[in-house]
């Protein structure tokens, strides 16, 4: 796989050197060939290898689920966690190209799904971290001495003056005889967060190798929870002790016995085993400048030439931040200068001196060594999207890893559907337009080299439907290889020489390319700028597919035409031909065909109402989630392998409506057993009994076994290092304890395991014995680090006959809880929020004006826009009504299977079938449009025969366009399995719309609206008379 990057590099380096060569000599053929090769190149390294560079989504490959809750001690009265959602969205995914759907549940929690090829590391940084920038001056001696003695009180660090609060200055970390490598320290008792010391040093102290001791500093490449990797080997032979001085503005405290007016204040608190935390005093001043008022974040250097990160304010942040410097400038003759914290979530990044008024601008430093670039590029991308409604807690409740949420049949019929899907058009071509077609393929191949390339390279994913998303691309692409070829095949019949036929086809086509490509552009990128990230990402991925086929359909098959044709390789070019030049009427029989339009229209809006929210999939409406464990004794489920297991969880599932399923693995287990089964049902008791009728005994309960009673020791017996690790409680010293072993502890999402045995044996088993008191006489405590999770505590002053016959309660009432088969139980919100659907229609409706003012500026006249607009919307609106009325026609038997009809539910992927089918409508009726204003010329009125003689003559090419597209969607429909079956419907009966339309609505409104003058009129009725 390495060697064939090479070999891709050294190519792309030769084609670049070969393009080179052409632009020196003046010869444009080898100047083209060289561009294209150097781009084809590119694109392949881009994705080379395609197994690190090609991300799966969650339904192919599956990935990790983060379960995460608001701080609710910073939750504000209208805290609203849809807010919260979209900017966590914005944050993680601002293109919306990674398919990372963020749910909610209940009124504080929210669940990330992240493909298997995220760096999940990454993103629990970018979800947790506020992104909160402040700048505030540091209190001193001089000017808040009274405030010093209070804040530094033993209340101070809770509760600090008015006006004033600590802001975080950094950490030190040490501890004693860690484990140790070459190029590791780990300490078991700690718990750093992940890379917080990368890039800054550790002192170790130890002996070398010849016994000497000493104290050295080695820098540090990164660190987790609690093991830091060095850049190189500390060459110690053993290790007694190490520190870690994390200080990211390098500010250091003044001398105690010597100390001086702008000296900051500053204080430490030991906050853990071997961690002090650093805090430093701040004025919380009037100006209150913070992230809200930048303008913008940049890459830097400072004056040190270190890695550093700029920002400029906006016209109301450079006012209030000249202000703030302007009111602490030096004193005393510059002997006496205020120092300037920038603050970024409360941790000190730099404090530079105030030497002068500081309006517009500034920059952040990263200490002594500046930032990593990396850490840059992430700043920067904190501070453009700006900070958080709400903070999440640092660590997520549920981290577990998912399996696809596709099972592997449904997967493998999609592909194969995607193959045949590809493969069918290119076949097509080469058969119908012989060398042509060779060309348009090699096009096309082109393309998918080029569009795959840059997604990879934006590090796109790649999901089932947005892999049909690309085979849909092929289908639509020789749209304007098509159009050419078309165009050619009239310059023939008019008897051009090959020659003429090449440069006449390339050159009459390139008006109509080019509308319908802007037109394309101008709406997505409407869609880019005001749609959400659900949108976005579509949005993105065709104004990249449209730039490329440009390129590809145009630019690079005009080079091979003219590259073939000097070399004299084509003599003559034979194409088949659909049809001889036809002569329909089109345009009388219009107003029956918009009459019966708006009835049909009509009927499928009254469906959609009758729908309402059913109509929607889970992604909009939101449902219950239920997690369950498969027995694994279970004759049914122990011979099952993964992929087994999920396709029988889905089959139980299936009596739910609307149903997805997710296998789950937590750490280092080695198979799936446990598993988020997904339902629009709203009612938790109602899916909970629907689970356990269809599951049975395949679900796993909870067992429990417990110990011989033994004695509790007491204070003054109890060691250190006593095995059982447990504290002394003294109101239990005479009692008895006993370990408690679960075959599981996930049985509830949202208390602890502990909490939920106490409650049971004190509600269920001992109070209906009637023993008082029930909660005072006893006490559970989980497991402590290191020991085994699944094992419990209980402490007791009951008799031990009295607390074995209890416990033996205990372990049936766990068995027979139906509570306790549901690790959880809870319903969460949809991934598109209501606001969310509000702003892609609006963004939605944004594309269509835009395509109504390019039209009415290409063609001069305002009708153009309305028709072609008026036309997308008929098609999305009797899309919509199919989409509807396939509940019904779903019931009907027969024409349900021969039809392969299912109740279709809006879903995401349905909505880029949607966005999809307005470029495709726009795409058709343009192509007409163009027609027409060719056979106008400057005649100033339209008349039908116009519009019949442009409909006729572009027929063959609508035809074997809309032909093409619509062959890929409904090899995806019949082919494709349930992954792929409503993105498909979709299409399937849009473009059929779209065609329809183009021709009996879009087209026949010119002649309505624009109208005829009463000559045209004349030969208008003599034209139909001749019919």
């Amino acid at each position: 796989m390495l060697a064939i990057g090479y070999v891709i590099a050294a190519s792309l380096f030769l084609s670049v050197l070969y393009a080179l060569y052409g632009l020196a000599v003046g010869h444009k053929l080898h100047l083209k060939i060289g561009v294209i090769a150097s781009f084809t190149f590119a694109g392949l390294l881009a994705m080379w290898p395609p197994s690190e560079k090609l991300k799966l989504g969650i339904d192919l490959s599956g990935g990790t689920i983060l379960v995460y809750e608001a701080v609710k001690e910073n939750l504000t009265s209208n805290f609203n966690m849809d807010e919260l959602i979209s900017a966590l969205k914005h944050r993680v995914d601002p293109q919306g190209i990674k398919e990372i759907p963020i749910r909610k549940i209940g009124s504080n929690r929210l669940e990330i799904i992240l493909p298997a090829d995220e760096d999940v590391d990454e993103v629990k940084r970018l979800l947790t971290d506020v992104g909160a920038l402040e700048f505030r001056i540091l209190a001193n001696r001089k000017h808040d001495q009274a405030a010093t003695e209070r804040a530094l009180g033993p209340n101070g660090r809770a509760r600090p003056p008015a006006r004033y609060k600590w802001a975080r200055l950094g950490e030190v970390a040490s501890g004693t005889n860690p484990t140790f490598t070459d190029t590791t320290i780990t300490d078991l008792s700690q718990d750093w967060k992940k890379n917080r010391y990368a890039g800054i040093d550790i002192e170790l102290t130890g002996k070398d190798a010849s016994g000497n001791e000493q104290t050295i500093p080695v820098k540090i490449d990164r660190n987790t929870t609690n093991e830091i990797f060095l850049v190189n080997s500390h060459g110690l032979r053993s290790i007694s002790a190490y520190r870690i001085d994390y200080n990211p503005s390098s500010i250091q405290a003044g001398d105690p016995n010597n100390p001086r007016p702008a000296d900051p204040i500053i204080r430490e608190d030991r906050i853990g085993p071997g961690l002090v935390e650093r805090s430093i005093l701040v004025n919380i001043d009037r100006q209150d400048v913070t992230g809200r008022y930048l303008s913008r974040a940049y890459a830097t250097q400072d004056e040190r030439l270190q890695p550093a990160v700029g920002f400029v304010f906006k016209r109301e942040g450079a006012r209030k931040f000249g202000q703030l410097t302007r009111e602490h400038l030096p004193e005393e003759g510059d002997a006496f200068k205020y120092q300037l914290a920038i603050l970024l979530d409360n941790l000190v990044m730099s404090a530079p001196s105030i030497n002068s008024e500081i309006r517009e601008s500034g920059i952040i430093e990263g200490g002594g060594q500046g930032f990593r670039p990396k850490e840059v590029d992430y700043l920067i991308r904190i501070l453009q999207e700006g900070s958080l409604p709400a903070s999440l807690n640092p660590n997520p409740l549920q981290e577990e890893k998912v399996g696809p949420t596709l099972g592997e049949d449904t997967i493998a019929k999609g592909v194969r559907a995607l193959w045949v899907s590809m493969l069918v058009v290119p076949i097509f071509m080469v058969i119908y337009y012989r060398f042509a077609g060779v060309v348009a393929v090699f096009a096309l191949v082109l393309n998918m080299i080029l569009l795959i390339g840059s997604m990879a390279f934006m590090q796109s994913t790649f999901s089932l439907p947005g892999l049909a998303g690309l085979a849909l691309t092929i289908g639509m692409a020789v749209d304007a290889n098509v159009l050419v070829f078309e165009r050619m095949r009239e310059e023939k019949e008019r008897g051009a020489n090959l020659a003429q036929q090449i440069r006449n086809g390339f050159n009459r086509a390139w008006v109509t390319i080019f509308d319908s490509h802007v037109t394309n552009l101008l709406s997505s990128l409407v869609l880019w700028f005001v749609g959400t990230e659900e949108v976005k990402g579509f949005a993105l991925t065709m104004i990249i597919g449209m730039l490329w086929n440009l390129f590809t359909a145009v630019f690079v098959s005009r080079v091979i035409f003219e590259y073939f044709y000097q070399r004299g390789w084509i003599k003559n070019l034979t194409m088949m031909k659909l049809m001889d030049k036809s002569n329909f009427d089109f345009i009388s029989p219009r107003h029956y065909c918009m009459a019966v339009s708006s009835i049909l229209i009509i009927l499928g809006l009254i469906a959609t109402y009758l729908r309402g929210q059913s109509m929607y999939n889970i992604d909009f409406t939101g449902g219950t989630l239920v997690t369950i464990r498969l027995n694994e004794q279970d004759p049914d489920v122990e011979s099952l392998s993964d992929s087994g297991r999920s396709n029988f969880v889905r089959d139980k599932a299936g009596v739910l409506p609307d149903v997805t399923v997710e296998s789950l693995k937590v750490g280092q287990a080695k198979t799936f057993n446990r598993f988020n089964i997904r339902t629009t049902d709203q009612n938790p008791n109602r899916v909970k009994d629907t689970i356990l009728k269809a599951f049975g005994k395949s679900l796993e309960r909870v067992t429990m076994t417990y110990g011989p009673s033994k004695p509790i020791p007491t204070a003054a017996a109890a060691a250190p290092t006593d095995a059982t690790k447990t504290a002394v409680v003294d109101r239990f010293a005479d009692g008895r304890q006993y370990e408690l072993k679960f075959n599981t502890i996930t049985f509830n999402g949202s208390l602890p395991p502990a909490q939920v045995v106490s409650t049971i044996f004190a509600n269920d088993v001992l109070a209906k014995d009637n023993i008082a008191n029930p909660t005072s006489r006893f006490e559970i405590v989980g497991a402590k680090r290191g020991e085994d999770p699944k094992t419990m505590i209980l402490r007791t002053d009951l008799e031990p006959d009295v607390a074995e016959k209890e416990l033996k309660t205990l372990a049936a009432s766990l068995q027979d809880n139906r509570d306790m088969l549901f690790e959880r139980i809870t319903n969460f919100g949809g991934t598109v929020a209501s606001e969310t659907r509000t702003l892609a229609l609006i963004a939605t409706v944004a594309s269509w004006l835009i395509i109504i003012a390019y039209l009415w500026f290409r063609f001069k006249s305002l009708i153009y826009g309305l028709a072609a607009v008026l036309a997308v919307v008929h098609d999305v609106l009797f899309t919509l009504g199919a989409v509807a009325a396939s509940y019904w026609v779903a019931q009907i038997p027969g024409i349900r299977e021969f039809l392969l009809i299912e109740p279709f539910k809006i879903d995401l992927p349905m909505i880029a079938a949607f966005l999809t089918l307005i470029g495709f409508s726009v795409n058709d009726t343009i192509v007409i449009f163009d027609r027409i204003r060719e056979l106008k010329g400057k005649t100033p009125h339209l008349t039908m025969k116009m519009l019949n003689d442009a409909i006729n003559q572009t027929l063959s090419r609508t035809i074997l366009t809309s032909f093409t597209a619509w062959l890929v969607v409904f090899i995806l429909y019949i082919m494709g399995g349930e992954g792929l079956h409503g993105f498909a419907f979709a299409l399937v009966v849009g473009f059929l719309s779209g065609t329809y339309s183009t021709i009996y609505i879009a087209s026949p409104i010119l002649i309505d609206w624009i109208g005829s003058h009463p000559d045209a009129a004349k030969a208008d009725k003599e034209f139909v008379a001749t019919r």
